[in-house]
């Protein structure tokens, strides 16, 4: 089944195309919060690039999140607008698993941290399937867990990147390599393969909070 992947919870715009093998291309790009501008060009240079045309496209694959509120909005839309126009289904996962698959095999738990801005974190333990729910906290708090956990443990993504003098102060603890801060388009190619098609309207974005612009009128208001 041929596979076209979606990935923008974060600053990377990710898309690959491939089958449950592999993929066999993939583009990421950072541009900031360009998103909109950015998935839809990257689309059509993957197709020349795999010699390969959207009507063979047999699932999409989407990162649902938790991640950035516009990077999500943009790319389920897209992977859902996709999926309706070719009359195929949407495979969907989250961020924090396509951020935790690269390193099962490792043996070791891992710890996927999302950059939730404002001073926040989301997160969530697998090993190597999920422990407990995907949470959005202050890092502090993501620091406790792992201390009462304890490690070895592998921390990977933008999150842990960003707040790493703070989670490598914890015994065990030890910070994935910058190729890992962002989920893959690649990787979430092989995980579609494991998940359920579904029609295109239920695919939903995992936000787990409101958007920055609503929070920031919430506090002004407050």
């Amino acid at each position: 089944m041929l596979t076209l992947a979606i990935a923008t919870a974060t600053e990377q715009v990710g898309v690959a195309i491939g089958r449950a093998g592999g993929p066999v291309s993939s583009l990421h790009l950072q541009q900031g919060r360009r998103h909109g501008e950015v998935l839809a060009p990257a689309i059509q240079s993957l197709m020349r690039l795999s010699h390969t045309t959207l009507r063979e496209v047999e699932l999409i694959a989407v990162d649902t999140g938790p991640g950035l509120f516009t990077g999500l909005r943009v790319g389920v839309a897209t992977a859902k607008a996709l999926a309706s126009a070719l009359g195929v289904p949407v495979a969907a996962c989250s961020s924090l698993e396509l951020l935790a698959a690269p390193h099962a095999a490792a043996g070791l738990a891992v710890v996927s941290v999302v950059d939730a801005r404002r001073g926040e974190v989301f997160w969530q333990s697998f090993h190597p399937e999920p422990v407990g729910d995907a949470q959005v906290t202050p890092p502090e708090v993501l620091v406790a867990a792992l201390e009462d956990a304890g490690g070895p443990v592998i921390v990977a993504g933008d999150g842990a990147r960003r707040y790493a003098p703070l989670l490598e102060q914890v015994e065990g603890v030890a910070i994935a390599g910058p190729e890992h801060d962002h989920p893959s388009a690649a990787v979430l190619v092989e995980l579609a393969a494991t998940r359920p098609g579904l029609s295109p309207e239920k695919i939903t974005p995992e936000y787990m909070r409101g958007a920055d612009v609503r929070i920031g009128w919430e506090q002004r208001d407050a």
